[in-house]
């Protein structure tokens, strides 16, 4: 059975666990992957996301460093 994946606009508070989250380790994470696609850009399509779609996102990542998990967030 292919995926069929369905994406609806949410706010970050409706997320589960938002509030509680460690953003900086998240924010960690999301930076290297941002460096990572520098050598080895994901594919896009498969989930029915253009890669592309998060190019500004990487770029603003690579060049910040939160001090904390307040700024992270």
């Amino acid at each position: 059975m292919p995926l069929s994946p369905t994406f609806s606009e949410k706010s970050f508070g409706d997320l589960p666990g938002w509030d509680e989250g460690d953003h900086l380790a998240a924010f960690a994470a999301f930076k290297r992957s941002a460096f990572h696609v520098l050598a080895k850009p994901y594919r896009t399509g498969s989930l029915g996301v253009d890669f592309n779609a998060f190019a500004a996102a990487y770029a603003e990542a690579r060049t910040v460093s939160p001090a904390n998990r307040y700024e992270a967030r």
